[in-house]
């Protein structure tokens, strides 16, 4: 068990086999002291007192032992705990989450049968057929995949399927999924924030005690008899297309540097690095608390050792990680609560993004960013843009995941992802600098990280501009197939790790929600 917990594995094989020499039957060894290792995994990271990183290298430090054991093992001998099926939703190619959740369970004792990413219902249905699991649990990153959740639930409802459903992603709550997800699927429906979360939800169900309160409590909120909530109606306020008083109007149209469209290998993956956030890397996607650059420069334990995993990790992906990007300045006007873009001097816009404004008094739109031709006619100017560095990382990823490498290949994603937005950053650094207006020498990362340069940029499918199939004039402009990037049913870029963006020059600029109301 303290091989599991400290999540190493020096000496672990020798000490298996004196086990063994001192008869003791394999299965017992994984039933016993290694079952209990993992579970006491489970109870120290619910207690904030390990981290994903750590929780991955005791997955690892399991799969090294059992491997070792199963050749002193008639097959038919492994018992699994449960079956569990698992995919990413429809129109999603985010898989860094569900993979976590694959290496957690299947290291616990459970036979995961993982489908992959944009898995739409009736591939689910056939899969639940073909596998016969216990449970199904559906990941999702953003918002459409939380709506794709619901339809999913219905179609599961519809063809019979009652079995346990586990749900979790980043832009889902308990709430959504009491309120959505349940009454659509109509069978036990439970909400994982984390996969140690999940793992917990499992184990109970596996639990003949725990499963009856556990499924007969989300029976009831699926079946609608918890107290029924009136929805307030949302009263609709004609938003206006005049522009925000906050945004002023007086400032100089900026030229733009150059009007061509520019494709680019980003070649210096060490400078590009530099622009990582880390807490995106060491604290969302690895779990290490607190700030991890204090950490570091304090020499403390856990940091030096999590930066030297990370830097080992960094070598790997070097050898085969490309950040591509492409980008193009073009003319703008603003029309109301839209942004015509056209070729230089041209009168027909090549293409027109209209944006929502917020319902508020003196509400923001992100037309309001774009500058009225001045005196000579002479057009305002905004950027378009798309970074990658997805190219071969699910393949490398999937590589060290079979072969038990679980820090390595969640890391692998983790870096791929905070690599993109890094050279988002980067990319935007440069068009500032192009543009006429580069950060002050002094600007230090932490204030580029919370945007204290002039102007932003920003995304569909966030506050500001929440309608992902937006996205379908970027690419009709900027053409990103060139550097591998292509957009799924659902308007999300694949591979993963890419960033798209709007890049405006105005010093207004700020972050909002289109949702915001008095």
């Amino acid at each position: 068990a303290r091989y599991i917990i400290e999540g190493t594995k020096d000496g672990l094989i020798d000490d298996l086999n004196r086990k063994l020499a001192e008869g003791a039957a394999p299965l017992d060894i994984i039933n016993g002291p290694l079952m209990r290792g993992m579970d006491e995994v489970g109870r120290l990271f619910n207690n904030n007192e390990l981290i994903v990183a750590e929780v991955l290298q005791s997955a690892e430090a399991m799969k090294a032992a059992v491997a070792h054991l199963q050749q002193f093992m008639e097959k038919s001998s492994v018992q699994a705990r449960g079956r569990f099926l698992l995919a990413t939703v429809k129109g999603d190619v985010h898989d860094i989450g569900k993979n976590l959740v694959e290496i957690i369970f299947a290291n616990n004792g459970y036979e995961v049968i993982n489908l992959g990413i944009k898995v739409p219902p009736e591939e689910l249905i056939r899969a639940f057929h073909e596998h016969k699991p216990d449970a199904i649990g559906l990941s999702g990153l953003l918002v459409k995949s939380a709506q794709q959740m619901v339809v999913t639930g219905e179609d599961l409802r519809e063809a019979g399927i009652r079995v346990p459903l586990l749900v979790g992603g980043a832009a889902l709550s308990e709430k959504f999924t009491v309120t959505k997800i349940a009454p659509a699927y109509q069978a036990p429906t439970f909400y994982a924030k984390d996969a140690m979360t999940g793992l917990q939800i499992m184990n109970a169900l596996m639990d003949p005690a725990a499963r009856e309160t556990l499924t007969a409590r989300a029976v009831q909120t699926a079946g609608g008899d918890a107290p029924a909530q009136e929805e307030r109606e949302k009263v609709i306020v004609d938003a206006g297309t005049e522009r925000s008083p906050k945004v002023r109007t007086d400032i100089p149209i900026p030229p733009a540097p150059y009007l061509d469209r520019r494709v680019r290998t980003l070649a210096n993956l060490a400078e590009i690095w530099s622009y990582i956030n880390p807490h995106m890397l060491y604290g969302r996607h690895l779990g290490f608390k607190g700030n991890f650059e204090q950490a570091l420069k304090e020499r403390d334990e856990k940091a030096v050792a999590l930066h030297h995993d990370v830097e080992e990790v960094k070598q790997k992906a070097a050898r085969f990680m490309r950040v591509r990007g492409v980008w193009q300045f073009f003319e703008a006007e603003r029309h109301g609560n839209s942004i015509a873009l056209f070729e230089p001097g041209a009168q027909a816009p090549l293409h027109i993004f209209t944006f929502e404004r917020q319902r508020k008094k003196d509400g923001l739109c992100l037309s309001d960013y774009v500058l009225d031709p001045d005196a000579s006619g002479r057009r305002d100017h905004i950027a378009l843009f798309v970074v990658t560095a997805g190219e071969g990382v699910r393949e490398a990823s999937e590589e060290a995941k079979q072969a038990g490498r679980f820090f390595e290949a969640h890391c692998l994603q983790a870096l791929a992802i905070e690599t993109a937005e890094a050279a988002a950053e980067w990319l935007h650094r440069r068009l500032r600098e192009e543009w006429g207006f580069p950060d002050p020498p002094g600007m230090t990362m932490q204030q580029r990280f919370t945007s204290r340069y002039r102007g932003k940029r920003y995304s569909f499918g966030y506050p500001a501009c929440p309608n992902l199939d937006d996205q379908q004039g970027i690419w009709k402009l900027l053409r990103p197939e060139e550097i591998g990037v292509r957009l799924t049913e659902g308007m999300m870029m694949e591979p993963e790790a890419s960033v798209s963006a709007l890049v405006f020059h105005h010093p207004d600029c700020a972050y909002f929600s289109v949702e915001a109301t008095d």
